[in-house]
């Protein structure tokens, strides 16, 4: 069983160094990767008047790309899963952000697009979702698809390492992208080399059918909140079939909750191949890594990579080193 678990620090009582701590336990109990959720994440569904109802998560008080860098060159083994955006910012700046993450990481990192947001986060933009939720999933898509077009940029050998000229890489093997839409317009070609699992694991939350509509196609990893067993099984069962299918993890919780399990009926979801796995949404950074190790996580491979560790390598088409 793949096993992941989302912390939410508490900003009150738990600094870095507890996340840190956390993240080591984690490890130690045999978790797949660590999520990091930060004070933007406070924004589920009720907040952002979603259609769910979901309650707010838990909030912390650091950016969770920076807190994920820290975890990552403190860890060894565990994915690192950062948290970010698809609605506001530039899908640019997240790429190079999260690509910069994954050479950290040794490419062990993950994204989670978040499609939801706090108000004071949403107040920092001019940007506004005028026709409801159907147009925040559709810019999320979007986002989602240009960082994956400019991950994809760098062809096989386009990085050489030449020492005489100071120079690492083949320009003609780095292709702009030309995006254009009603949103964005994105030229490229991103000027950061892939990373040993060739870019971040993409992670995408679904509550229902618009999100499984938008999102489950760019998404490598999809995390099922649902409010009972049979709401889970319904959406596995609107996601596309095939190679291009995404690893399906049921979101859990200690208590039951809207749009989450206990950890006992996702389980039992796994059990019978509904899913791969289990997504844990804990909460505070202190109570977790009892709860992973109680789902006896499957061992990871020895094969280094986040992508290798939840066995979804062909998804992400092959690796680099940076020079």
């Amino acid at each position: 069983m793949i096993v992941t678990a989302f912390l939410a620090p508490d900003p009150g009582r738990a600094g870095p160094d507890t996340v840190l701590a956390a993240a080591r336990d984690l490890e130690r109990a045999g978790a797949h990767a660590v999520g990091l959720l930060d004070g933007a994440d406070a924004a589920a569904a009720g907040t952002a008047g979603g259609p769910d109802g979901a309650a707010a998560a838990p909030s912390s008080a650091f950016e969770s790309s920076t807190l994920a860098a820290r975890v990552a060159v403190e860890t060894s083994r565990i994915g690192v899963v950062a948290t970010g955006s698809a609605l506001y910012g530039f899908p640019y700046h997240a790429a190079r952000r999260l690509a910069t993450l994954d050479h950290l990481a040794g490419g062990r990192s993950g994204w989670l697009m978040r499609t939801r947001t706090a108000p004071s986060e949403r107040a920092a933009y001019r940007w506004r979702a005028g026709a409801g939720r159907g147009e925040e999933l559709y810019r999320a898509g979007e986002f989602a698809e240009i960082a994956l077009e400019l991950w994809d940029g760098w062809e096989d050998g386009a990085q050489w390492p030449d020492r005489d000229s100071g120079d690492f890489k083949d320009d003609d093997r780095i292709r702009p992208i030309g995006y254009r839409s009603t949103a964005f317009r994105v030229d490229g070609p991103l000027d950061v080399p892939p990373s040993p699992q060739r870019r971040p694991v993409l992670f995408a939350e679904v509550s229902g059918p618009a999100d499984v509509h938008h999102l489950a196609g760019p998404a490598d990893v999809v995390l099922v909140g649902a409010a009972d067993p049979d709401a889970a099984r319904d959406l596995v069962g609107l996601l596309p079939g095939g190679p291009g299918r995404p690893l399906v993890l049921i979101a859990a919780g200690p208590a039951p909750g809207p749009g989450r399990l206990s950890p006992d009926a996702a389980a039992a979801l796994v059990d019978r191949g509904v899913a791969a796995g289990v997504a844990l949404h804990p909460g505070p950074a202190d109570d977790c890594a009892e709860l992973v190790a109680g789902l006896s996580p499957a061992p990871r491979p020895d094969r280094p990579g986040l992508a290798a560790a939840l066995g979804i390598e062909p998804a992400l088409a092959h690796g680099g080193t940076a020079a």
